[in-house]
């Protein structure tokens, strides 16, 4: 027999070409397989980057009659990876505008950056809903649900109102859209994936008059400034009168990272309220008055900006991806307290006090006014968001890659065990959001009602559980 019928790594390179079978020697192996999380991180025997739909589908039918362990990625962000085979998605990074029928298709393998950029030139006064950070996939972060500074108005990136459609490949190879599978599109929407490879996505197009006088930006505040930041932050989030076009981030900015943005100071970590205004500067300012006011307030927002010029604010983010071994719980709520806020800070000092890497990699976000109820219906996606959920509050600690499993350890206590807390009574019934799970999360919390139907929906699409992901046959 030849080495291609007996190999299974052999017959797998026989079906694709030289430029698309990537192995651990090659230059670009660690770039098509980085994580976030160095800790997840699996090395992966060979990376696979197809080139085209066809050569996808070979692969993926090949894969599911072997026992090789296979996974996909985007552009890696939620650490996807594999002991056998990475699929990386990065060749699928095309894009096109449709002004007649208010349409953009976006490869699964793009980032963000490419939708900013390119409806700039073509429709700068049209949106899709998308997600904030630049450098991210597009894959993952809208099979996540996905969350855009328009989601206050519009929703989630994956609601039925903003996704339209996607080209997938099914588990056997079969390429098709997956609004010829309505069960199949509904499971997709917020389930980070597993049931389908998504090749590229058909975005709803939305009016976009606000581009070019955005008001956004960060707002510097002393950290010792932090019951009233909390107030503020309370009183803002207890009103209904706040305009869909507003919202805002609260978390800490560390000194080290305020020295290289800010050019000297930084003798301490500084609160930051990041704010959005797609109403511009002077409502911006009204809105946020209780921020600037704030004693020794440094404020560094900006007026008159493009959606991309916002985003662009966030552009460091990437430099971040493998740097430590992560954990994460992300939670959805629909009203944030002084206390949530504070106690918040208490988790966050806990962290930075941790005596070993474990104070270094600490991270607190909190989103606010960052979703809205379904445009259509809770139950029209995958993942029921809470009726009423706003804002989203993300915890994160993590520790040096060449840390041992104390540290590691420590750093899951923290997330999974402190991290709820912060919520007081409320943390038993917390749900978690789809962007940033782990594998101590309860897929039944996670998916309510909708779990037992995504499994039913799994075993129909995947029953050999070949694609993996948060939902079993």
């Amino acid at each position: 027999m030849s080495p291609a019928q007996t190999d299974p790594f052999a017959r797998l390179r026989a079906l694709v070409s030289e430029d698309e079978y990537i192995g651990p020697a090659s230059p670009t192996y660690a770039a098509e397989s980085s994580t976030w999380s160095s800790a997840r991180n699996q090395r992966p025997q060979v990376v696979i980057r197809p080139l085209s739909v066809d050569t996808l589908s070979r692969v993926v039918k090949y894969l599911s009659s072997t026992d090789l362990q296979y996974n996909v990625r985007s552009q890696g962000f939620g650490s996807a990876s594999a002991r056998d085979v990475l699929i990386s998605m990065t060749a699928f990074d095309g894009f096109k505008y449709d002004g007649d029928k208010g349409t953009v298709e976006l490869g699964a393998g793009a980032n963000w950056a490419k939708l900013y950029t390119q409806m700039e030139k073509v429709a700068p006064k049209e949106m899709i809903v998308a997600a904030r950070t630049l450098c991210i996939g597009v894959g993952g972060s809208t099979l996540c649900s996905g969350f855009s500074w328009l989601s206050h108005e519009y929703g989630c990136v994956s609601d039925p109102s903003n996704l339209l459609d996607a080209e997938l490949v099914l588990a056997d190879g079969t390429v098709t859209w997956a609004s010829s599978h309505p069960d199949l599109f509904w499971a997709l929407r917020g389930t980070e994936g597993g049931f389908a490879i998504v090749t590229r996505f058909r975005f709803a197009v939305k009016p976009f008059p606000e581009n070019g006088r955005i008001w956004a930006g960060p707002i510097l505040l002393p950290r010792e400034k932090v019951r009233e930041v909390a107030r503020g932050i309370a009183s803002m989030c207890g009103r209904e009168d706040v305009h869909p076009k507003v919202s805002l981030f609260l978390y800490v900015m560390k000194k080290e990272l305020l020295r290289l943005l800010a050019g000297g100071g930084g003798e301490a970590d500084m609160l930051v309220v990041h704010a959005y205004d797609g109403l511009g500067e002077e409502h911006g300012r009204k809105e946020f008055q209780w921020a600037l006011e704030i004693e020794g307030a440094i404020d560094m927002t900006i007026g008159g900006m493009t959606m991309l010029e916002v985003c662009q604010l966030q552009d460091r983010i990437g430099d971040l991806k493998g740097s430590n071994e992560q954990y994460w719980t992300p939670m959805a709520l629909s009203t944030m307290t002084e206390e949530h806020v504070v106690r918040s800070f208490d988790w966050w000092n806990k962290v930075a006090e941790q005596p070993s890497s474990v104070s270094e990699f600490g991270f607190l976000l909190f989103e606010l006014f960052s979703c809205r109820d379904s445009l259509t219906s809770r139950a029209s996606s995958a993942w029921p968001r809470p009726l009423g959920y706003k804002h989203m509050l993300l915890i994160g600690a993590g520790c040096a890659p060449e840390a041992g499993k104390e540290e590691n350890a420590k750093a899951r206590e923290l997330v999974e065990v402190d991290g709820p807390k912060i919520l007081g009574e409320a943390s038993k019934d917390y749900m978690p959001i789809p962007n940033a799970l782990e594998e101590f999360h309860d897929m039944k919390r996670v998916y309510g009602g909708h779990y037992d139907t995504l499994r039913e929906v799994k075993r129909r699409y995947d029953p050999q559980d070949r694609m993996g992901g948060w939902i079993r046959p």
